[in-house]
């Protein structure tokens, strides 16, 4: 088969999709406000965003760019490795370093990038990685560069982890162990069970932990300090990962640890970081400048928290099936694919962005509407999202009621007050390695 045909089959779900009306991806932003967009012409309010607190558009944040440009030029012209190095890197990896609570940082273009090279450079085939099912697709990429054994367990669950561990050291008890997780997960805005996941040292004290922190960086923990500082466990964490897309409003990603030999050797090893061109120093300006107000200002996260409950509260309120996990990822459970294409296209009608996750990102038959807000959405934003998706939960009948009784919820959920008491159980396993960047 040629590659134009085999491209052709694969695309033809997307296809129809398409002739549906309701394929919600790719959607040109004409311009941003921060809590608002323009698509086509439309004012929406976007509840999709990962710019947690809303830095982006914050007048000291750009204007930290636009200076940083101006100094260093717009590109650096080369990777890191050679001539590309800046003083502005090597600034923002101690400034990181110091904010995670670690001895050292290495700062890579992407937050993919870092996953990529980082796992990839430090392990080989003689390694085994165990990791969390619903691990980003980046950690993944990076475990199969590096040639290791890698063994998923159940999301969430350190007794399987530990079986899977007592397992596979069974038959390696010579090869390095790290288990890999992420601090909040993308898209179930779950919360590691890092408790569980840390005492795993016990049985296995020479496992290493690599933790995963791109959606709780800035958001968890005292100051936004992360999930590692949320649980007061960051000695027991060896690796700290984190992205700058986020609350930091930028792009990249960097690798933070306290064997600064273990680091420095990334740094040297790391093909993404050795053979792209460096971050430039805007985007690095950027993260510094973010860093400094979420220092000086940690009123912002607990701001971005009391806006997270509130909404979690309305869509309780509603009858929607939502989870209370304490992180800023809310998604609203759906169930039928279709259904949550179709909800999807009435909220951008009505002026509300926001993007349905759907296999493989998560498990068939349990796609969701993604939501997160942002620390300076205001009272009238919630209000009307809230007022939008009732209309649509009344239209489309996505209260839990109604969705034990299609079949996408199990009773279970259900109380004697209508609420709900559990979380719904997957009708098949997500593809290991899809949540959302």
């Amino acid at each position: 088969m040629d590659l134009h045909t085999r491209c052709k089959q694969q695309l033809e779900p997307l296809h129809l999709l398409k002739g549906t009306g309701y394929y919600p991806y790719f959607r040109t932003i004409e311009k941003s406000f921060g809590t608002e967009v323009q698509v086509a012409g439309q004012r929406m309010i976007m509840v999709g965003s990962n710019d947690y607190l809303g830095l982006s558009h914050h007048p000291k944040v750009q204007e930290a760019a636009a200076e940083a440009a101006r100094k260093w030029g717009s590109g650096t012209g080369g990777s890191r490795f050679l001539c590309g190095n800046l003083a502005l890197h090597e600034e923002l990896e101690e400034r990181l370093a110091a904010f995670v609570g670690k001895k050292k940082a290495v700062v890579h273009a992407t937050g993919f990038m870092t996953n990529l090279g980082s796992i990839a450079s430090l392990l080989t085939s003689d390694d085994i990685i165990i990791c969390d099912r619903e691990d980003h697709a980046s950690i993944f990429e990076g475990c199969k560069a590096s040639g290791g054994k890698v063994i998923p367990f159940s999301h969430n669950d350190p007794d399987d982890a530990l079986r899977k561990l007592d397992k596979a050291r069974g038959k390696n008890p010579k090869g390095c162990v790290v288990l890999i997780t992420e601090g909040v997960f993308s898209m179930s805005g779950d919360l590691a069970e890092l408790p569980g996941l840390v005492k795993l040292k016990e049985n296995h004290p020479d496992m290493l932990i690599y933790l995963d922190d791109a959606h709780g960086l800035g958001v968890m923990g005292p100051g936004g300090r992360g999930t590692a500082a949320h649980f007061d466990l960051n000695p027991q964490v060896d690796f700290i990962m984190g992205t700058f897309s986020k609350a930091f409003a930028s792009v990249g990603g960097f690798l933070a640890g306290d064997d600064e030999l273990l680091l420095e050797y990334v740094r040297h090893e790391s093909r993404p970081l050795i053979f792209s061109a460096a971050l430039p120093a805007a985007n690095v300006a950027t993260v510094l400048a973010s860093l400094t107000l979420i220092e000086q200002q940690p009123e912002m996260v607990e701001r971005l928290m009391d806006i997270t409950e509130k909404v979690r509260a309305g869509y309780a309120q509603i009858g929607l099936y939502v989870r209370n996990h304490g992180t800023p990822i809310i998604p609203i459970y759906i169930g039928q694919e279709i259904k949550a294409f179709a909800v999807t296209q009435e909220l951008f009608d009505k002026g509300v962005y926001a993007l349905p996750a759907i296999f493989p990102a998560v498990p068939k038959g349990q796609a969701v509407i993604r939501t997160a807000f942002m620390a300076n959405h205001e009272p009238h934003h919630i209000d009307r999202v809230l007022e939008v998706i009732e209309d649509l939960a009344n239209k489309y009948s996505i209260r839990i009621p109604d969705l034990v009784e299609e079949g996408s919820l199990p009773e279970s959920v259900l109380d004697e007050h209508g609420g709900y008491t559990d979380q719904p159980q997957p009708t098949a396993q997500a593809v290991v390695g899809t949540g959302g960047e």
